[in-house]
């Protein structure tokens, strides 16, 4: 018997162009790859901006969505150039 219904999602580590700070809960931040200025190889992660759920104009632009930790007591922001989880969303 064969499935035709799989399916696939696509991930990747990519780097930060800038910081980042944390929620208190995970979070998922959309993102576009910039594969032009990959720094040691590994293409770096451009935020869309503002990331509340109003601003959802930003998912049209993002083709990546970045697998942010909660904020703890140890860490409270990701810095530009920390490497990230990332689940693709679009062809690349």
């Amino acid at each position: 018997m064969v499935c035709c219904c799989t399916s696939l999602v696509a991930g990747g580590v990519f780097q930060l162009d800038a910081d980042i700070k944390l929620d208190h809960r995970p979070e998922y931040h959309r993102a576009v790859l910039d594969w032009q200025h990959p720094v040691d190889g590994v293409p770096l992660a451009i935020s869309t901006g503002n990331q509340l759920s109003s601003r959802l104009l930003s998912m049209r632009a993002a083709n990546v969505l970045l697998k942010l930790p909660g904020a703890s007591a140890e860490c409270q922001r990701l810095n530009k150039g920390d490497i990230v989880d990332a689940v693709v969303i679009s062809q690349l």
